[in-house]
């Protein structure tokens, strides 16, 4: 538990730290920057779909993305002190952060594009790689990379321990099989045998990724609904059913409550539409070898 902490600390550390020495670096050292104009008015449409608004709806999709793991910290909860405290503010503030950082980053990133059709037409399959490359040269984009790869480390690490605890607590209440080795406890009182059966799993989902790059857009994809899915469950049952007892804890909306809900419920409904809808134009119907 000790290093998950210290691996925490090391990941918000890392994360704000490089997000400032990104902006920072794009701000100085980009060979050119775009004009406000350009930024905020111009329209570039890759998609082939004519519709703008359509196009909108796809845009948002990157948006639905960003708010993925928001209440992992409910995941904790019992390894958090002042759990119904902690954990909601935990919650908005991960939201908040994240609105706040990414709209600078995305605004930094816009002005410090050089040619957007170069970047459109890039052969890496980071888009934003070749923005770096263009911008500031290969050596920053380089750095940029190893900066995404501790980032991405210390979230899968955070992701492991959130996704464990959750199959821990289905098998205390029997929802999973093998719910008795499941949810047995280690000698530093941590699910061990449910933590080492997500790391199994997770590998299970990442090594084919190397034989087709279909294989593991299928799993993004499913796994992207059905988190939604589950998402809007659980808020259309807060919004239409309410609590059993109807109190309401120490940590709460109040008046803003139900329309809060509401709203977060029509989103994850939007969401879950917006996903399953077609990226590029023209859409081809044929089946497609999972295995290449």
């Amino acid at each position: 538990m000790n290093i998950l902490t210290w691996l925490n600390n090391l990941n918000v550390f890392w994360s704000c730290a490089g997000l400032f020495l990104v902006i920072l670096l794009l701000s100085l050292c980009a060979k050119n920057h775009q004009d406000p104009r350009w930024v905020f008015t111009h329209y570039e449409n890759d998609t082939g779909f004519e519709n703008p608004y359509y196009v909108f709806l796809l845009g948002m999709i990157g948006a639905a993305y960003s708010l993925f793991g928001s209440e992992c910290s409910a995941s904790m909860n019992e390894e958090t002190k002042d759990a119904d405290i902690s954990s909601p503010i935990a919650m908005i503030t991960s939201i908040l952060t994240a609105w706040i950082f990414g709209f600078v980053y995305l605004m930094v990133l816009l002005f410090s594009i050089q040619d957007v059709d170069v970047i459109l037409t890039t052969t890496f399959n980071m888009p934003v790689a070749q923005l770096f490359w263009d911008a500031v040269g290969p050596f920053a984009t380089v750095a940029f990379l190893v900066l995404m790869i501790v980032c991405q480390f210390c979230s899968g690490s955070t992701s492991l321990t959130v996704a464990s605890r959750q199959i821990f607590t289905l098998a205390r209440g029997g929802g999973v099989p093998y719910h008795d080795q499941l949810q047995q406890l280690n000698k530093h009182q941590l699910p061990g045998n449910a933590v080492m059966a997500t790391s199994i799993l997770a590998c299970c989902f990442v090594l084919p990724y190397p034989l087709s790059d279909y294989l593991f857009e299928i799993i993004i994809s499913a796994a992207t609904i059905t988190v939604h899915t589950a998402y809007s469950v659980v808020l259309g049952c807060r919004l239409f059913v309410g609590s059993h007892d109807g109190k309401k804890g120490r940590f709460h909306l109040g008046y803003l409550s139900k329309p809060i809900t509401a709203l977060g419920f029509a989103w994850t409904l939007i969401a879950v539409f917006v996903f399953m809808l077609p990226t590029c134009w023209p859409i081809d119907g044929k089946k497609k070898k999972i295995f290449q």
